[in-house]
């Protein structure tokens, strides 16, 4: 039993880090595009600068000024686009990484149930029948919940697809996204 539970809290462990590692990572991926849009931001600005030094009457003034904005929303666009494919991605592999640990916590207990109840003491079958009827019960609506919850996701992605090809076109150097570390 003993082992059992120390098995149980080493892989409890070795998942708390996995989690904090790909945390880690998605922090890292953040930082690492914050500071290529501050670095875009600074040449944005020192261009725009410049601009305004050469600008010799109001009409060149307005057209500098709408063309100025212009470039900021969509650098600022293109920002946001990255930061909302890169929050995506963290969130597909923390569910994944979710379900997989809650895949392998699930069949072990439910080999645990199983080899509780193939122990059971004579004169028990009708217990172990309705016990093992209510594990399937609740494998069975859990495998169905689970299902109704992707698909739920599926739809939610694909009406922010649609969404996201109505919004206006903005490109920014968005850095290289590397592999959380194992």
């Amino acid at each position: 039993m003993q082992d059992q539970i120390k098995t149980q809290a080493e892989a409890s462990v070795n998942a708390a880090f996995e989690l904090a590692t790909l945390s880690f990572s998605q922090v890292e991926r953040l930082t690492e595009l914050s500071l290529e849009q501050a670095k875009v931001n600074s040449e944005l600005t020192q261009a725009q600068l410049t601009s305004v030094l050469e600008v010799k009457d109001p009409a060149a003034a307005l057209e500098l000024l709408k063309s100025q904005l212009d470039t900021s929303v969509k650098s600022l666009a293109g920002f946001a686009a990255t930061v909302y494919e890169l929050t995506q991605t963290f969130q597909a592999e923390s569910a994944a990484f979710a379900e997989g640990h809650f895949d392998h916590a699930h069949d072990t207990a439910n080999k645990a149930i199983h080899d509780s109840l193939s122990k059971a003491p004579e004169g028990s079958e009708a217990a172990v029948t309705a016990v093992k009827a209510a594990v399937e019960a609740g494998n069975k609506a859990l495998a169905e919940a689970r299902k109704n919850a992707k698909k739920t996701a599926e739809l939610a992605q694909e009406g922010l697809a649609k969404l996201k090809e109505h919004a206006p076109k903005a490109a920014v150097k968005a850095p290289v996204r590397r592999k959380a570390r194992a």
